[in-house]
């Protein structure tokens, strides 16, 4: 079963292959959402939420934990909404710093698995290719 948007844009930022298969990148995707990590930028602590969603029903984005598990129902394609929200970390408070909006096709390839990334909007300041980092790290 196919799980694919309808508005998937036909113009994308940058397309790669993992050399996973299929069902380990879909599990890979799952296990991200609600993830975070905290990093220095210069003098500041940043904290990098992850989200992602799933297509559903051609028309929505549904969270992958509102989900049967994923990697035992699709086959052949996946598309989903990576969430990338950036926050700076004070002794007072958490000030939101970014939210960078990507959408991801994942695409069964046999032996690799091809994902292809489309950045929505123009907010934040991650690129396809930091998606790409992000994916083969946390996917290795």
């Amino acid at each position: 079963m196919r799980t694919v948007y309808h508005r998937f844009p036909t113009s994308f930022d940058l397309d790669f292959e993992i050399l996973r298969p299929f069902s380990d990148v879909l599990r890979c995707l799952r296990t991200m959402h609600e993830k975070h990590t905290t990093s220095r930028k210069g003098i500041d602590l940043i904290k990098c939420q992850t989200i992602v969603h799933v297509a559903h029903n051609k028309t929505t984005f549904e969270p992958v934990n509102h989900l049967p598990p994923i990697e035992d129902t699709v086959t052949e394609m996946a598309d989903f909404r990576l969430i990338i929200r950036e926050t700076r970390l004070t002794p007072k408070d958490r000030v939101p710093v970014s939210e960078n909006i990507f959408l991801l096709r994942v695409a069964d390839k046999g032996r690799t698995t091809e994902v292809t990334v489309a950045k929505e909007g123009s907010h934040g300041d991650m690129d396809a290719m930091d998606v790409r980092e992000l994916l083969k790290g946390a996917c290795s």
